[in-house]
């Protein structure tokens, strides 16, 4: 194997859980989870999607989905419609206590954020930005760009 392979696929693995362990330490604040976050997210920003189309964004199964929208449902956040177009499906949305927490949550993640790339000029974003995404489109199975997003 070509050693530098490795030192870059060891480095992205480093940048994830450097980022996944911040994020877990943000919302742990709100008494969420990573995922349930995400899914407040998508949920927010495509009021109707389906599961399958959550999945998509989530970048996991529709059983992995369908367990965190099972918990979000019960705690009230979510709730689900028949889809009218296709009635074997559900389409999801916030309740107003969803949409509350979930405003109350993302200004404190786009804080964090903008913090931890505060130390990046314009000129290495942009960099990094082009690098990352091709990365990204090279590692999604079918050289899609689904949960970029995220």
């Amino acid at each position: 194997m070509e050693p530098g392979r490795n030192i870059l696929y060891q480095s992205l693995k480093a940048i994830f859980l450097h980022i996944d362990n911040r994020e877990k330490a943000l919302f742990s604040k709100y008494d969420l989870s990573v995922a349930r976050f995400y899914t407040l997210m998508h949920i927010y920003d495509h009021p109707g999607i389906t599961y399958i189309d959550l999945s998509d964004l989530m970048l996991c199964t529709k059983s992995n989905t369908t367990r965190v929208v099972r918990g979000l449902l019960a705690d009230g956040c979510v709730s689900r419609r028949a889809n009218p177009i296709d009635g074997r499906s559900y389409q999801l949305y916030l309740t107003k206590k969803g949409k509350s927490l979930y405003n109350k949550v993302q200004p404190a993640y786009l804080t964090h954020i903008d913090r931890l790339m505060s130390s990046f000029n314009q000129e290495e974003l942009a960099e990094y930005t082009e690098v990352s995404q091709r990365i990204e489109k090279t590692l999604a199975p079918d050289g899609s760009e689904a949960g970029s997003s995220k």
